[in-house]
């Protein structure tokens, strides 16, 4: 008896961990993450890995992203993802740097195939002649689950905070 005890509670373990890992939450969670490790783009980064992750972008992203912000007017509305993959990798060639770092994740709402996730970020776009983007912000994405089983971001929604 002692000797199933211990497989059965490393099985059961396991078995915990892994629905956690997978659970909506912790996959809205990380996908977040991988959107904020591909908008930053070092000041040396070479131009093939930021055209990488331009690649990788598209893969986070639904095929309609509808943006909202104060800050860039340009930018509000609803953009199809090739238009949202060829501005940044215009992005990716033209900026010195970029910096996009989670501060604090402040909510995660999952609702059935919705998700929204509330947080305070750093960013910084340093293009040659400004910076359209230099401080934090409180943002708001919504990432939705595809017919494919993958969450994908479909509005984002950012303001400077005061």
């Amino acid at each position: 008896m002692k000797k199933l005890l211990i497989p059965v509670a490393v099985l059961v373990a396991v078995v915990a961990l892994l629905l956690w890992f997978f659970s909506a939450e912790q996959v809205v969670k990380r996908r977040t993450g991988k959107l904020m490790s591909i908008l930053t783009m070092e000041e040396t980064g070479g131009g093939n890995s930021r055209e990488l992750s331009a690649l990788g972008l598209g893969s986070l992203i639904a095929d309609e992203l509808a943006l909202e912000t104060p800050t860039i007017e340009e930018a509000n509305g609803v953009h199809q993802r090739t238009d949202i993959e060829s501005g940044f990798g215009g992005l990716t060639r033209m900026a010195n740097f970029t910096k996009f770092e989670m501060v604090e994740m402040h909510t995660i709402t999952i609702n059935g195939e919705d998700a929204r996730v509330n947080a305070t970020i750093e960013a910084v776009v340093a293009l040659p002649a400004y910076r359209p983007a230099d401080g934090l912000y409180e943002v708001e994405l919504d990432w939705k689950k595809q017919k494919d089983g993958v969450w994908r971001l479909s509005r984002a929604k950012w303001q400077e905070t005061r």
